[in-house]
């Protein structure tokens, strides 16, 4: 099958088109079906960039893929009784539509990217070895590493480019242009090679839509970084998208501003007396609540004291402690029921929540198995856990009367 015809190519700013079916395959396990067409406007997932969107036939395209030349659209199959479209045949002439701002979208941020690897090809030397275009990511991956400040520079000169708004073009240079021509690409490239120049920054092969005006990206922003071992990846996003993002982003800042009553510029300021406030709340509450676990302890061995019976006679059975405790960390809770099973006792139980959410437990023994009221309240009061003969851990959705009914 010859190759499918690029309009996008000539024509990225293209929103309408028709083209003649060559061939139509029917997916019916995915209910969908794939159209291949003379021409298309529709960019193929190629280069780092996934495919563009829209309409074909009446029909949503999902997908579309590119093999050696050929454009495939993936197009989604309506249900019947949502209504059907029919399904076009070989032959048939069809309009498409592309999702304009999808594409536009694409657009920007593609051209963004070329920016930013065209400065740091120049300043530093530095190769885009690795790009990505998605819906929610645009990353790009530099042979090399650059600390905060030259990254700071790197985005102020990125955007200096699109206030100057020089123009962008491509072109299909001949082999003898391309051979005395210095142009930055991702890989080998067999044919012909698509350049696309950014006036006085870069020089690149591409094969994606681009636009015609550094001016119209708007905005190049560096959101983060991650660094590896011997280079680094760049999460950026331009124009209409880097737009929102600071949108919401002030929306946030306006928030906090309001929250901590500090204008925006010292809200890191105030967040950072906070959470320092925040510190010394939970370990002033670590304190007392580890000063009341220590006053129930004492009590409970008041109460306990009398385990060691008269020993003139046969020693007292062993008693158990059952202790439940509405609000207690997991940490303390396990440090109530260590030190109850150091006292004369057959078992030592920690029970935290309440009646109408549940109980959480722990409970332990030095003497016995701990597994045997565990097994109790399983069968009994369909508690859920488990552990060795020393501890036992679960939860239990039961009134604490039912409980010290079955463990008294």
């Amino acid at each position: 099958m010859t190759e499918t015809i690029r309009l996008f190519d000539k024509d990225p700013y293209g929103v309408l088109f028709t083209a003649e079916v060559l061939d139509v395959r029917t997916l019916e396990e995915k209910g969908a079906a794939q159209i291949i067409l003379d021409r298309t406007l529709f960019f193929p997932e190629e280069g780092g960039q996934t495919p563009d969107r829209g309409v074909l036939a009446g029909l949503d395209v999902t997908d579309v893929q590119i093999h050696d030349g050929v454009i495939t659209h993936t197009v989604r199959l309506m249900a019947e009784e949502s209504g059907s479209t029919p399904l076009p045949k070989a032959g048939d002439t069809v309009s498409g539509q592309i999702d304009w701002e999808h594409r536009y979208s694409n657009m920007q941020n593609h051209t963004g990217e070329h920016i930013l690897s065209g400065l740091m090809h120049t300043l530093y030397g530095y190769e885009n070895v690795g790009f990505h275009l998605s819906d929610n990511t645009v990353t790009l991956d530099p042979s090399g590493r650059l600390d905060d400040e030259q990254l700071l520079d790197l985005e102020r000169r990125a955007n200096e480019v699109v206030w100057k708004n020089v123009p962008v073009t491509a072109s299909w240079p001949s082999d003898e242009e391309l051979a005395n021509m210095e142009y930055r690409s991702k890989k080998e490239i067999e044919g012909a090679v698509r350049i696309v120049i950014i006036e006085g920054v870069d020089v690149c092969a591409c094969c994606a839509p681009h636009v015609k005006r550094t001016g119209e990206i708007g905005l190049i922003k560096i959101l983060s970084v991650e660094r590896t071992k011997n280079g680094m990846r760049l999460f950026i996003l331009c124009g209409a998208r880097a737009l929102k993002l600071m949108q919401e982003r002030q929306l946030q800042a306006e928030r906090i501003s309001r929250l901590t009553s500090l204008p925006q510029e010292n809200i890191a300021d105030g967040v950072e007396k906070l959470l320092s406030e925040i510190a010394e709340l939970k370990n002033a509450l670590r304190e007392g609540e580890q000063r009341y676990v220590d006053m129930r302890l004492a009590q409970l061995r008041c109460a306990g004291s009398d385990n060691s019976g008269d020993s003139s006679k046969d020693p007292a059975p062993l008693k158990s402690f059952w202790v439940f405790e509405e609000n207690l960390s997991p940490l303390l809770a396990r440090y109530m029921m260590n030190e109850l099973c150091r006292e004369k006792c057959r078992f030592a139980g920690v029970f935290t929540g309440n009646d109408r959410d549940g109980w959480q437990y722990l409970i332990g023994s030095r003497v016995d198995d701990a597994r045997i009221p565990n097994a109790a309240m399983k069968e009994n009061l369909s508690a859920r856990g488990g552990g060795k003969p020393e501890m036992v851990q679960g939860s239990v959705k039961a009134t604490r009367e039912q409980i010290e009914g079955l463990l008294s």
